[in-house]
């Protein structure tokens, strides 16, 4: 992945989607923002401790750094689910500049252009898909729930039940997020993911890799290894960049993954 900055935000993109001149994307970080406070810099999140109208800002630069449609931009209240949205043009705005009803989903689908889909997350993985044949787009907040629920996946499903789109021509990528450094867990909540993505601690702790967990998924059902940009940048080894839940708790915001069809 690239670095695209702006003043003094920061924004990573994936080189593969960027070469299909298809899409407007990119992964957010924390800095350059107007909130303030606990959550200072380019808070994305709405259930969050801060202004609402300082979110809404945001996003207007976040819209004008990445040649985004702002007033259609979508957003779901994300609960860690593996619920995925098709997403119409009765959505566009939705979560952002209309009420929304968008409730309970961690994943949004769409083949319209100058609709943005926006998952928003702080150590969550945060995943892009592109069919640049078919031109479907997806965004996927997947959560260590989520990717246990195998939501990534689930998500690859649906753009070929709903667009037809073959597995082999999706483009992928996964954005900022934990990684197997950081990624802990007791041995009780450990035991729930399969052996191969978990390395023993000496403190009676297990790391994750959700990266790994996550690749394997959209691997097993049809993407092509190289056609998956993995960013590698561990929020909480990156936490001056990137919001990280586990290491500010409640007091910090949220960065988001954005994707929208160019006309």
């Amino acid at each position: 992945m690239i670095e695209y900055h702006n003043q003094n935000r920061i924004y990573l993109q994936s080189e593969p989607l960027l070469r299909t001149n298809l899409v407007a994307h990119g992964f957010t970080g924390r800095l350059g923002g107007v909130s303030t406070g606990k959550i200072t810099g380019l808070n994305l999140g709405f259930r969050v401790q801060d202004n609402p109208e300082s979110v809404k800002a945001n996003y207007r630069l976040v819209a004008e750094d990445l040649q985004l449609n702002f007033h259609n931009m979508v957003l779901a209240k994300q609960t860690h689910s593996d619920h995925i949205r098709i997403v119409t043009k009765d959505d566009a705005g939705k979560g952002l500049t209309r009420q929304s009803d968008i409730e309970d989903t961690d994943g949004l689908i769409t083949n319209l252009p100058e609709i943005p889909l926006v998952v928003f997350s702080a150590d969550c993985v945060p995943l892009l898909f592109l069919d640049p044949k078919q031109k479907v787009i997806a965004a996927v907040h997947a959560g260590w729930r989520g990717t246990l629920k195998m939501i990534a996946g689930k998500a690859i499903q649906k753009m070929h039940q709903f667009f037809n789109c073959d597995p082999s021509n999706i483009l992928a990528a996964i954005g900022p997020s934990i990684g197997p450094c950081c990624c802990e867990f007791d041995t009780t909540d450990a035991s729930l993911f399969p052996s191969q993505y978990l390395s023993q601690q000496e403190n009676n702790k297990v790391l994750v890799d959700l990266w790994a967990m996550n690749r394997d998924q959209l691997i097993e059902h049809g993407v092509p290894s190289q056609n998956i940009d993995t960013s590698r940048i561990c929020t909480i080894c990156h936490a001056n960049q990137y919001y990280s839940y586990r290491t500010h708790k409640e007091r910090t915001g949220r960065q988001g993954a954005v994707i929208m069809l160019r006309p």
